[in-house]
């Protein structure tokens, strides 16, 4: 009975098995649906003739089963998209991991294909680390996004740190394992070619010879039929996308050296003046999948980055239940729960201390290496840890929608983005792609007018010493080592922009209140009256009791623990406190409140020079003591200031504050440029000022109020204690609030930059440097492969720089 052949792969059509496609006019027969999405993609693309010209059947596509599709579908379940999903105002999010990944090309490939999908409004992937990032929203099912991935010959599925973890494991031992027979390969065929290069054998006998290139050539067959198999897939997809992948040239040079020398020792008298390069074939491929290995290393290193921060937070927590306690997974606790902290665990989820009092260790998240002390009422975070006592909070975020857990998803969004300085990159390495295969095709001409016997070698040369490999890891190497370091120094960058915006930026302006300051009040001075009774001691503890009955931002001031009670306690809304310690009612607030309830007060005991807010205490008969308050200045603000000078910055200060106090602190940190009482649009009206005279702006602010200026600002920085929306709205996050991080971070968008053009222009000059020497036949085939992957592994070594 005979049997009709799949037109893709050529295996036999299944009986009862229908799926056809017209292609040139004619409607072909596929023996599986893999089959079927693979041509169709390659008829989509314009790319019949791919058919009409192969030498042979492709090989078999990936079959998407039914159940396969099933078990892809499972992935649109509410109920599982819990898992891995987040939604912000009708728009999904989540991470992929994706494996198959070879080049700049099949990302390209990727995400131009899954951006054209309705509904899917981002897609984007990290060259480091092949994690992508995607926003959508109805009518797409992230199933349709999968299985467009599936049938471009890629495996996309929700990103899990120990799922990508394992792959990268694999990863590894495959890539060992291909680099292995490269090297074994490489070392024996080399044993026979020095010599011969060298001259040694010249009376080497007919059958020594023909010997030698039957073993190189058995030799190198594995290397070609399995070592290089990456970047034949990798070459196949890049004629899918119509755009030239680096892995092109690469192919083309390890197949035509290795199908040339293999005709020349089948069918030719071996002599010693006849050219094979099973060598040259064994070394390019060697080196060139050693230069992937680490590239591939650095990746996993900085996947391991993300790994940690997942590891902060712990599998179980315990729940507390009236009287008793049980255990329970982390990620079932839900908001209104109680948790028990106990010393050295971790907080498994957001909440407020319901009682007593600690230190917890914020690091992971902050940088900030001291212990933080936290007492009832006090925020503590998922992932950090407790140094001290036991604790019980009540839980107001669970962990997916903890602090620690936007921090992965800003980090995997930020490193998924672009700059345009990465995309630049790999535009010209596609352009440069071109310009190579041209060069091959007219140094193929050229030498084989000239001089016949040599042309085969020197095209391969210039074919394999021009590979843009360097070109394309020259950004994403940089920019995924700065952000890693960033981070551990507790500046995180939430926009892929960020880097580029503060190398470029002129001008920093900073808000006051919580940014240059503190963004709470202290005790600066305390004035007890001529005739009270008490010491400023004394003075401080009847103060703090009074203010612990109170709300008001003011109380917060007075931290001071105390054991005093007070009995009737009242709280003028607006005005003050009062109650009674040790028999006596005392007042305690505003000027005016004190003046209408102290019965003997010469009204000048109330007037003062202070800057700040003054607060005054009476025992209703005369005052007993006066306390000036100041926003504090951040310790680190005059370093971060005078950092930022030598960077060549100019530094503003644009606040809602009254003049005086905004003064004092331009005044105090030698800031000339400030402006005072500002309304959200004088901010956005001066920042716009400055932009119209071609300044680059960068903001850093806290409040909601500063969102119009920080939207408008070319950068925008939120500082860690922002609101969430400011934040959400940032283009970077100082986690730490230490301004000496923010001039760290500065400087480093500075080395980075640098980093970033030193690698470009190394990859640029190396090509333009070598081209022209292996055009003339002064580079042979096994130097170029030695040098184009040295190329890229400067490239490497150099962007790691940027992690120390």
């Amino acid at each position: 009975m005979m049997t009709t052949p799949c037109f893709h792969c050529g295996e036999a059509v299944p009986a009862g098995f229908s799926a056809t496609l017209k292609i040139k006019g004619k409607n072909e027969p596929f023996c599986c649906y893999g089959c079927l999405a693979v041509a169709e993609v390659i008829s989509h693309e314009g790319l019949d003739n791919f058919y009409a010209h192969r030498t042979e059947f492709s090989p078999k596509a990936e079959e998407l089963k039914p159940s396969e599709l099933k078990q892809l579908e499972l992935y649109d379940d509410p109920l599982l998209q819990e898992e891995f999903v987040q939604a912000h105002d009708g728009v999904l999010q989540t991470s992929l991991s994706i494996s198959g990944i070879t080049c700049a090309a099949c990302i390209w490939l990727l995400e131009r294909d899954i951006n054209a999908i309705d509904g899917v409004l981002n897609f984007s992937i990290n060259h480091s680390t092949h994690k992508a990032y995607i926003e959508w929203e109805t009518p797409c099912q992230l199933s349709e996004v999968l299985i467009k991935a599936r049938k471009l010959g890629y495996n996309a599925k929700p990103y899990r740190h120990h799922e990508a973890k394992l792959a990268a494991l694999r990863e590894k031992r495959i890539t060992v394992f291909r680099i292995a027979v490269a090297g074994i390969a490489t070392m024996q065929n080399m044993m026979f070619s020095i010599p011969l290069y060298l001259g040694m054998y010249n009376d080497l006998d007919t059958q020594l010879i023909s010997l030698f290139r039957w073993v190189s050539m058995f030799m190198a067959a594995p290397v070609v039929a399995f070592a290089s198999l990456p970047f034949y897939r990798a070459a196949i997809r890049s004629l899918k996308s119509r755009k030239l992948g680096m892995d092109m040239p690469v192919s083309f040079a390890i197949i035509i050296a290795f199908l040339a020398s293999s005709y020349t020792t089948i069918t030719t008298v071996p002599t010693l003046e006849s050219d094979v390069y099973f060598d040259s074939v064994s070394m390019f491929a060697f080196f060139l999948l050693l230069g992937r290995f680490i590239e591939m290393q650095t990746r996993h290193r900085y996947l391991n980055d993300d790994v940690d921060m997942d590891q902060l937070l712990p599998e179980t927590a315990t729940l507390v239940e009236g009287d008793s306690t049980k255990s329970l997974v982390s990620q079932r606790i839900q908001v209104g729960d109680i948790i028990r902290i106990k010393q050295g665990e971790l907080a498994a989820a957001d909440g407020l201390i319901e009682n007593g009092s600690t230190r917890f260790d914020e690091s992971a998240l902050t940088g900030e290496f001291l212990p933080i002390y936290k007492a009832t009422g006090d925020v503590i975070h998922a992932g950090t840890a407790n140094m001290d006592n036991t604790i019980d909070i009540r839980v107001t975020a669970s962990a997916k929608q903890s602090r620690l857990s936007s921090i992965v998803r800003l980090i995997g969004k930020a490193q998924a983005a672009k700059p345009s300085t990465q995309t630049i990159a790999d535009n010209l390495a596609s352009y440069f792609v071109t310009f190579v295969l041209l060069a091959c095709g007219l140094t193929a001409v050229y030498w084989w007018n000239i001089d016949s016997d040599r042309a085969f070698a020197i095209t391969l040369s210039v074919l394999v010493v021009t590979c843009p490999c360097a070109l394309s890891l020259a950004t994403p190497t940089a920019l995924t080592g700065a952000t890693s370091a960033l981070r551990r120094l507790g500046f995180l960058l939430t926009k892929h922009h960020a880097l580029e915006a503060m190398s470029q930026a002129n001008d920093v302006i900073f808000d006051k209140t919580g940014t240059l300051s503190e963004g709470r009040l202290s005790i600066s001075h305390v004035q007890l009256a001529t005739n009270t009774n008490l010491d400023k001691e004394t003075a401080l503890i009847f103060a703090s009791a009074l203010e612990r009955q109170s709300a008001h931002p003011i109380a917060k001031a007075f931290i001071q623990q105390t054991s005093k009670e007070v009995i009737d306690a009242k709280n003028h809304v607006g005005l003050g406190v009062s109650g009674i310690i040790d028999g006596s009612r005392y007042f305690m607030g505003s000027a005016s409140f004190i003046g209408q309830n102290t019965s003997t007060l010469d009204k000048q005991e109330l007037q003062h020079q202070h800057d700040g807010p003054v607060v005054f205490m009476s025992d209703g008969t005369t005052l007993v003591a006066r306390f000036e308050l100041e926003d504090t200045l951040r310790e680190e603000a005059a370093a971060c200031i005078e950092t930022l000078r030598k960077l060549g910055k100019t530094v503003h200060i644009l606040s809602g504050d009254q003049h005086h106090s905004v003064k004092h602190v331009a005044d105090t940190l030698s800031i000339e440029s400030f402006l005072a009482e500002q309304s959200p649009e004088q901010k956005l009206n001066y920042v716009e000022s400055l932009q119209s005279e071609g300044r680059k702006v960068a903001m850093v602010g806290d409040g909601i109020n500063d969102l119009p200026v920080l939207s408008r600002a070319n950068l925008s920085i939120a500082m860690g204690g922002a609101s969430d929306l400011t934040k959400l709205n940032a283009d970077a996050i100082l986690l730490n609030e230490h301004l000496v991080s923010l001039a760290d971070a500065f400087q480093y968008s500075r080395r980075t930059r640098t980093v970033i053009i030193q690698n470009i222009c190394w990859a640029l000059g190396y090509n333009l440097c070598m081209l022209p020497l292996a055009v003339v036949g002064l580079i042979p085939p096994y130097f170029a492969a030695l040098g184009m992957s040295l190329s890229s592994l400067i490239v490497v070594f150099n962007s790691m720089r940027l992690r120390k």
